[in-house]
């Protein structure tokens, strides 16, 4: 008889309840023992577990560190405290490649404004000695 239900699956591991933990970043995982034995727990990937389902505050894409298991007799069931390492922000080519692009587009124009600036400084040059010019001949 499960107590908790099996909505949550953790690398396909059932997984009855998740609780926040004390501290930040930390999670309490209840896993039944009719459905998971100490071994299949501590096989979990938990550096980038597949969670799949309803997991409640548990984060996907994060990778977690095993801080505690232990075993409840009163309820058959193994309380797992992990403690959040980071989070995974997967395949992120895409947004160096555009990175590359801004960072390739700011270069051209800081160069076509350093092109346009001496310009500038040529043509106030060229109307200062156009003014003299006039007035010399005036």
């Amino acid at each position: 008889m499960s107590f908790y239900g099996k909505k949550c699956r953790i690398d396909g591991l059932p997984c009855g309840l998740v609780m926040r933990g004390v501290v930040n970043g930390q999670y309490q995982l209840i896993f039944e023992r009719e459905y998971a034995v100490l071994e299949q727990i501590e096989a979990i990937h938990w550096r980038r577990p597949n969670i799949e389902g309803d997991c409640g505050p548990l984060p996907r894409g994060w990778g977690f560190e095993v801080k505690d298991i232990q075993y409840q007799s009163y309820n058959r069931s193994y309380m797992v405290t992990v403690q959040a390492l980071e989070q995974y922000l997967g395949d992120v080519t895409g947004y160096q490649a555009q990175i590359e692009a801004a960072q390739a587009e700011a270069e051209a124009a800081q160069a076509e404004t350093e092109r346009l600036r001496q310009r500038a400084e040529l043509l106030e040059a060229q109307a200062a000695e156009a003014d003299e010019t006039v007035i010399a001949l005036y």
